[in-house]
């Protein structure tokens, strides 16, 4: 999974990724510490004229508060004719932070560490906004109320349009093991999530774990893998991830990379309907892990992994 932009790869290593992690997002001494009210015009708190590149940018770290980000891109997008002049930030889109972290304050940006999801915009404004505000990994369209990926074997995929940079995001979740799972994902195909100062689908699974020894899991939805693969950080003798929907299995290989799993004796991949996965492998299972999209009845899942599994956990 490469990406495109500014000629290197956006895939690190787990190490790499957590190197000074906790400061990537905070202020120096020097930061200028202006807000801005999210609801309120953005026109009634700033001079759209003086709004350009270095405006409130830090001369030390060269950072921003989230909130002047947002504003950039809102004056563009209003002196485009994209959006009303009398707009607030808050109608900009969704920024999403790469690599994201559990934060307590309000970030101030590095280069190429957000990715907006708008409900729509066009091409060439997308292309003016990512070349003009540095901060900006790339631009999506969507609905954000719609899930990304594939539900069931008869639902339909659902992608966001990447208009412009790259979508590769990472994630960052912290576990009981005061080691986290790093995730990364390609943000228009696969479904967002954020990561939580105490993720309850972890403490979920690290609650299961505990019956046993060196279990053997399956992670039955495992979406981009987080949970499987901190199965495996616990001890988990061998872990089957499975999902429907092919990028999730392409993802979950990747993140098992990134996290130092490279043995595949620890784990395999199933691109299969739930209902499926027996005649896919003979393991017999200790915990199987049900983790559905919103809306999805998970009685019947439940059931058919009953057969192959002592527990059936839906997170």
């Amino acid at each position: 999974m490469k990406c495109n932009c500014d000629n290197t790869s956006c895939i690190k290593t787990k190490q790499q990724i957590l190197e000074n992690i906790n400061e990537r997002y905070m202020p120096c001494s020097s930061c200028h510490s202006k807000t801005l009210k999210k609801a309120i015009p953005l026109k009634r708190q700033i001079k759209l004229e003086k709004i350009d590149t270095n405006y409130m940018r830090c001369p030390v770290c060269n950072k921003r508060h989230i909130d002047i980000v947002m504003a950039h891109i809102l004056k563009i997008m209003i002196e485009s004719g994209e959006i009303s002049n009398s707009a607030s930030i808050r109608k900009v889109g969704m920024p999403l932070i790469t690599p994201a972290i559990y934060l307590q304050s309000s970030p101030y940006l590095p280069k190429r560490s957000v990715v907006i999801i708008m409900d729509e915009i066009n091409g060439e404004v997308a292309q003016k906004i990512y070349n003009e505000v540095c901060e900006v990994k790339a631009i999506i369209c969507g609905d954000v109320n719609t899930t990304i990926g594939q539900k069931t074997k008869d639902s339909q995929i659902n992608n966001y349009e990447l208009k412009v940079g790259c979508p590769i995001r990472c994630d960052i979740q912290n576990t009981p093991l005061d080691d986290p799972v790093v995730v990364y994902k390609n943000q228009s195909k696969i479904h967002i999530e954020y990561p939580k100062e105490i993720s309850q689908k972890i403490v979920d699974v690290d609650n299961a774990l505990k019956k046993y020894d060196n279990p053997t899991v399956l992670d039955a939805m495992a979406g981009p893998g987080s949970l499987g693969i901190y199965a495996l950080m616990c001890g988990a003798k061998k872990v089957v991830f499975n999902d429907i929907y092919p990028e999730a299995i392409k993802t979950t290989k990747l993140n098992l990379e990134v996290n130092g799993f490279n043995d595949p004796k620890c784990y395999e991949l199933l691109c299969c309907d739930i209902e499926d996965i027996a005649n896919h492998t003979d393991i017999e299972f200790d915990v199987a892990f049900i983790d559905a999209f919103p809306g999805i009845d998970c009685d019947k899942f439940r059931d058919v992994l009953s057969k192959i599994a002592k527990d059936v956990i839906i997170i």
